[in-house]
C-alpha cells in the first residue's frame, strides 16, 4: 500500500460512517494532469473535496500546486475545499481546515498543529454544525 493510502482509507471510513457518499481518487494530484482531490464526499447536497496530508511534525507544509488544484477542482465541481490533516503522534484525529484560508510561505502553504487545532473541524463537526454555516 502506498504512503498515505491507509490514512486516506481511514478517513473514507469515518466519512462513510457519518453518512457521506465517498470517493477516493487514486493517482490524484501530482501524478496526473487533471485537477483531482484525494477524496470527494457528499451528504444531502453538501459536497466537500479533500486534500489529505499527515505529518509527525508540529508544522505541515503543503505544496502550492496541491492547494491550487484543490481550489480549481472545487470551484468547477461546486465543492467546499478542505485540507484534511492528521498530526500523527498527537491524539487529535483528523482535522479539516478550509483551504481558502491557508497561509502561504514562499512556494508552499503552512499550517501548525496549534493553528490546525484552533481552526480545524473534526469530520463529526461537519454533520453536527449547521451545514449552511460552512457555505
Amino acid at each position: 500500500m502506498g504512503r498515505g493510502v491507509r490514512e486516506e482509507r481511514e478517513l473514507v471510513q469515518i466519512l462513510d460512517r457519518l453518512g457521506f457518499a465517498v470517493l477516493r481518487a487514486p493517482a490524484s494530484g501530482s501524478k496526473t494532469k487533471l485537477d483531482r482531490p484525494d477524496i470527494l464526499a457528499g451528504r444531502k447536497g453538501f459536497v466537500i473535496a479533500l486534500e489529505v496530508k499527515t505529518t509527525s511534525r508540529e508544522t505541515l507544509y503543503v505544496g502550492e500546486e496541491s492547494i491550487a488544484q484543490l481550489l480549481r477542482f472545487s470551484k468547477r465541481f461546486g465543492a467546499k475545499p478542505f485540507l484534511a490533516v492528521k498530526f500523527k503522534r498527537r491524539r487529535l484525529g483528523w482535522l479539516l481546515i478550509e483551504a481558502e484560508g491557508l497561509k502561504r510561505t514562499g512556494r508552499s502553504f503552512k499550517i501548525t498543529l496549534e493553528e490546525a487545532s484552533r481552526r480545524g473541524l473534526t469530520p463529526e463537526a461537519l454533520v453536527t454544525r449547521k451545514l449552511e454555516s460552512l457555505f
